[in-house]
């Protein structure tokens, strides 16, 4: 059974979770989108400056000030570029330093529905 493909745009997501982040980009790539994963975000900026990407997905495992300088360095970069933070919640006092970057939150435990939800709603 396949599934319907729905998503278009290129994603670009940096995990710390290797395994995570490999069963996430499976899932929106056969769902249409394409996607690249950095482990590293030194990689994931450069990506970020040398390809098109549409969405960057980033890592709320991440220890607080490195993912900080991240957004605040990509929002300055690209004003534009949607971010959605996965494994935090928009409540939690950590991630109101990020809320004026981030354009949503997904909070653990999340589903594959919930990550599909929130993109489609971030990329429309």
């Amino acid at each position: 059974m396949s599934r319907e493909k729905s998503g278009t745009g290129k994603i670009l997501m940096t995990a710390q979770d290797s395994r995570l982040a490999g069963l996430i980009q499976e899932y929106l790539v056969e769902t249409g989108y394409e996607v690249v994963c950095e482990l590293n975000l030194d990689t994931a900026l450069e990506t970020l400056i040398a390809v098109d990407i549409d969405l960057l997905i980033v890592d709320g495992e991440m220890p607080e000030k490195v993912l900080r300088d991240f957004v605040e360095t990509i929002a300055r970069l690209k004003p534009e570029l949607p971010v959605i933070a996965v494994g935090m919640s928009e409540y939690q006092p950590e991630s109101r330093s990020l809320s004026g970057f981030v354009s949503a939150f997904i909070e653990k435990p999340f589903s594959i529905s919930d990550i599909s939800n929130t993109i489609k709603e971030t990329l429309n």
